[in-house]
């Protein structure tokens, strides 16, 4: 459909967009592994999609928190998976949740 002597095709944009997400999520990644900045707390989460190993069990990937040790919130990996802390044992011991930010 023409509006005005223009398409109204936005696939290029969306392209441009996603182009633009993938490229700084490969620069945290690059990022994590030299020192710097960033909170790099270590943590567990199910692989995306959910896979499992030849025997059975659940296939989990281990990552550092890509974004600046200055947080607050919830830590965030490379594969776009979030890190919620729920509890705090009195030794310093976190038990998290995780799950893929919306």
């Amino acid at each position: 459909m023409k509006i005005f002597g223009q398409h109204d095709d936005l696939a290029g944009v969306d392209d441009f967009v996603a182009e633009i997400a993938l490229a700084k999520r490969e620069l945290r990644r690059r990022l994590v592994g030299t020192p710097g900045p960033f909170c790099g707390r270590r943590f567990t989460h199910p692989r995306q999609p959910t896979q499992f190993d030849e025997r059975g069990y659940l296939v989990v990937e281990t990552c550092k928190c890509t974004l600046l040790s200055d947080h607050d919130d919830a830590c965030v990996c490379g594969h776009d998976i979030e890190r919620r802390v729920y509890r705090v044992d009195a030794d310093g011991r976190e038990h998290y949740a995780t799950r893929p930010r919306p």
